[in-house]
Formats: C-alpha cells, structure tokens, sequence
C-alpha cells in the first residue's frame, strides 16, 4: 500500500490525507461509525492504518473532519442555490446526497456518535438561522416544525426524528405538536 498522492479521474492528484477523509466520508454514508473500524478505512483508502494517526491522531478526529468537510461543502452549495425568497425552502437530498446518508448514520443511534464528536448540528443550525434572517416575521417555531417535516417525513426518517429534535432543541412536547400537525 502506497501512502503517496493519487491521480483522481479528472486527473488531479488527490493528497493521501483527503484521500484518507474521502474514503472515510464514503464509509459513513455506508454505515454508522461504531460499524468502521480504522481497517476498513485503510483498507478502502490503500494505505496504511498508522496513517490515520499520523494524520488525524485518532479516528473521532478523522470522523470529525470527514463530516466537517462534508457540512462545509452542503453549507456553501445551499448558499449558492437555494431560493431565499421562499420562506420555507425544501431541503432535498439530491443537494448532496453523501452528506445526507453520513448525517442519517451518525443520526442512527440517537445522535451519540454526534454527541462523541462534539457535534452541533451545523445544518440544522444553518438552516434555521438563514430562514430567521431572510424572514425574521417567522415564528421560529414554525421554522422548527419546517425543518423537522423536511429532514423526517420527506425523506422517511421518522426514526431519526429525535435527533433531530436535539439538534432544534425541542422538547418533548413541541415534538408531539409537529408529529400531531403533520399526521392530522
């Protein structure tokens, strides 16, 4: 196994560090975390696994960076394209899928992965922060109960409904309210 720079298809060379993030990225839009282990990661990534802590120092760091740089790249293509104008904006997976799924594996476990990485939620975060800014007349509530129906109902996971919730830090009841409006 090499640790050297490869060619991508568009021929640029890749870094064996983003390399290491990329196949990491990849993987958590396979599986929940607790399911990789830095084997698969070096492994998939054609190097070796002391690689890992020479460039991350740990695998929570790796994992840390890999979904920063999957946020950051969500973040500024919603910058770039969603309408502003329309108070409540859709929130579709074809924006950047492989954020999507990595986001629904960390959120499979009721966000204790999110919780181990010290985790903010940031697009939940951003989401509701742009919508307040461009529409500050909005109960943020409602913005809320948006996001929610968005991330939840849209895409069918209901089951992650509660991380969600953590994330919007709502509380039980403000939960109920939604599910109660959105399945009346």
């Amino acid at each position: 196994m090499s640790d050297r720079s490869k060619p991508e298809a568009d021929g640029k060379k890749v870094s064996t560090r983003q390399r290491i993030v990329e196949t990491t990225q990849e993987l958590l839009a396979q599986r929940p975390p607790g399911l990789i282990i830095n084997k698969d990661i070096a492994d998939a990534a054609k190097v070796r696994q002391s690689l890992i802590y020479y460039y991350f120092g740990s695998q929570a760091d790796l994992m840390r960076e890999a979904m920063l740089q999957l946020t950051e790249a969500y973040i500024a293509r919603r910058k770039a394209s969603v309408d502003r104008s329309e108070t409540f904006p859709r929130l579709p997976i074809s924006d950047h899928e492989l954020w999507w799924r990595a986001a629904a594996n960390f959120s499979a476990d009721s966000g204790h992965a999110y919780s181990k990485l010290n985790w903010e939620y940031p697009v939940v975060q951003f989401e509701y922060n742009e919508i307040l800014a461009h529409h500050p007349e909005t109960d943020p509530s409602e913005v809320k109960r948006h996001i929610l129906r968005e991330i939840c109902f849209n895409f069918g996971w209901v089951v992650y409904k509660d991380t969600v919730a953590v994330g919007l830090n709502m509380d039980a009841e403000a939960l109920r309210a939604v599910e109660r409006d959105i399945l009346a």
